[in-house]
């Protein structure tokens, strides 16, 4: 099953809390690593996504204009700032520090609908589009 452009922004989100790595190579990623993306779909500009981890944690994600994301660990918990955008048409990335980049297949999703997806990390999420 292909990941809704959505979903993959919020799986991110997810994975420092669930996750024992960070980075592609097991390493942190540094801030000044984190390369902004030059396009994105303009569909997924302001909307949120909540995601459920495999484990129950949950994480709440803003895609805000421009490709900058803002994902809120757990409830009460602190905020994230990273940037998200497509790698190619059909694959749609997000990263932030310490994880460094993560991709899912990109397709579209509605308000309401929840899609299970898996990222090129392995990290299965269950995620819902809450708004536009």
């Amino acid at each position: 099953m292909k990941i809704p452009a959505i979903l993959s922004l919020a799986f991110a989100a997810t994975l420092p809390a669930c996750v024992p790595y960070v980075g592609a190579t097991g390493e942190p990623v540094p801030a000044s690593e984190i390369e902004p993306y030059s396009s994105w779909p303009a569909e997924l500009e302001g909307r949120t996504v909540d995601i459920v981890t495999q484990d129950g944690i949950e994480n709440r994600i803003n895609f805000q204009p421009g490709g900058e994301m803002e994902i809120l660990v757990e409830q009460g918990g602190p905020v994230i700032d990273g940037v998200w955008g497509y790698r190619d048409a059909d694959t749609l990335c997000v990263a932030f520090a310490p994880r460094g980049e993560e991709c899912w297949p990109y397709e579209p999703m509605m308000v309401g609908e929840t899609q299970t997806v898996t990222s090129d990390r392995g990290q299965t999420l269950r995620v819902t589009m809450i708004d536009r």
